[in-house]
């Protein structure tokens, strides 16, 4: 008689982008693999923030190139519940080809190889686990006096639940989100009052390219009051009123709140699970280990930067090392972080900025856009990419773009920096002519 090994248990906690990546790169073969989600696969990314902003900002980018009218609104929402449940149908499938076990309901540690599920009706169930990777995301922070009421007061997750937009909106807050939907709104007919606090547009990003932007959405007639945080949000009756903490007052028919997210762990009992008392997020090792070893995490839930593709990474890497694959390390300097704005704004790595702030000597290079042809064929000749590298080495250490298709256009600065490419390495390199993937070589020529 011969006796099957028993598997070892794999529970991932979230049914996001992170935890369907780590349900996907887990080794079925060595490990049952069980993915908890609370919500339809695709977590809030997928249904309420980041996949509804696409839809719109796809919307917006139609209107810029090809000139098409503006959409009704509604027409939009429609797409946006298209594409979720395709994306949703999609996910579902893949996981249950791979044999990966589904569970709805909330989970919440129990032990540190235990973890209860609450669905929402019926009893709760106990899993035992081998590993766990927590992939819980993100929630959006809404202060006091700053809280959508889904009538005059909006925040990402309630766009598709309205079928028209207003005539002038406030939006309130700076970061990629905020920005996301300043360029989205303007695009899309509504007159914007953007207001940012003290810490500006875009903080993490170079002021360079940050710059380039915030210039040409004031073109486009937004209007930027920077400076002073929005005390108080009130809906008026008629319409809307803000409330900075100078006293400050400005109105308009509805306003949008979007000043940030923070990871989701509140509901989580990490000290069940043997964590130290009062996480707001789960630091991981290169092989997004936690603190407690047998536990990895993902995603949102490490802190910043929240980007899906850093997700993805932690995940990928987490999920592999979890069940026995050998895999190399993270590698937080690939991580491109972009704004999807038109032009879209991009950073990979080290900026001189940063690299200023540690004193530490680089050297940064700088092409423009309307060098390369194909930028002149698409009227999109404006933007610029730099390249930052080591002085002595020649390595390359990060770089920046703006203009079209600039998330795009770094990925081979990213490739560059993942293997310590040189340079020289980059400089030797000529992609098709006439493309935009010209100037990440480009540049390393100047």
């Amino acid at each position: 008689k011969i006796i099957m090994p028993t598997k070892k248990q794999l529970v991932i906690i979230g049914g996001g982008p992170a935890g369907v990546a780590a349900a996907n790169a887990a080794d079925t073969n060595s490990t049952a693999v069980t993915l908890i989600s609370n919500a339809p696969l695709g977590g809030r990314a997928g249904w309420h923030s980041l996949l509804p902003s696409k839809v719109l900002l796809t919307a917006s980018d139609l209107l810029h190139h090809a000139g098409v009218e503006t959409p009704v609104y509604a027409n939009l929402v429609s797409e946006i519940e298209r594409v979720a449940d395709r994306y949703h149908a999609t996910m579902q499938s893949d996981l249950e080809a791979r044999g990966v076990r589904i569970v709805t309901g909330s989970a919440r540690f129990a032990g540190s190889h235990t973890v209860e599920v609450q669905p929402a009706e019926g009893e709760a169930q106990t899993l035992n686990f081998d590993m766990a990777l927590v992939a819980t995301g993100s929630g959006p922070i809404f202060p006091p006096g700053l809280k959508p009421d889904g009538k005059r007061i909006w925040a990402p997750r309630l766009v598709k639940h309205r079928n028209d937009l207003p005539a002038h909106m406030i939006l309130v807050g700076g970061g990629v989100t905020g920005t996301e939907f300043v360029y989205a709104l303007s695009s899309l007919g509504v007159r914007v009052t953007w207001l940012v606090d003290e810490f500006g547009v875009l903080p993490p990003f170079s002021r360079d390219i940050t710059n380039h932007l915030v210039a040409v959405l004031l073109a486009r007639g937004v209007e930027l009051v920077e400076g002073v945080p929005v005390a108080e949000l009130q809906s008026t009756g008629s319409g809307v009123a803000a409330t900075l903490k100078d006293g400050r007052t400005f109105t308009a028919d509805e306003a949008f709140i979007a000043i940030g997210r923070r990871p989701d762990v509140a509901n989580l009992n990490l000290e069940a699970a043997g964590f130290a008392a009062g996480l707001r997020e789960l630091a991981v090792d290169a092989y997004a280990r936690t603190a407690v070893p047998h536990i990895y995490a993902a995603g949102d839930v490490t802190g910043a930067p929240l980007v899906v593709n850093k997700a993805w990474a932690q995940a990928w890497t987490g999920a592999r090392h979890a069940t026995g694959v050998q895999t190399p390390p993270l590698r937080p300097a690939t991580y491109v972080e972009a704004v999807y704005t038109h032009p879209q704004v991009a950073q990979v790595g080290l900026t001189a900025e940063r690299a200023a702030a540690e004193g530490r000597s680089v050297n940064v290079q700088r092409v423009e856009a309307r060098e390369a042809l194909k930028s002149l064929l698409v009227n999109d000749e404006a933007g610029f990419v730099t390249l930052v590298s080591d002085p002595e080495t020649g390595r390359v250490l990060g770089g920046s773009a703006v203009g079209g298709h600039a998330a795009d256009v770094l990925a081979p600065i990213a490739l560059a920096i993942g293997l310590e490419a040189t340079v020289s390495d980059l400089a030797a390199i000529f992609p098709a002519h006439p493309t935009l993937s010209e100037l990440p070589f480009a540049v390393a020529r100047r």
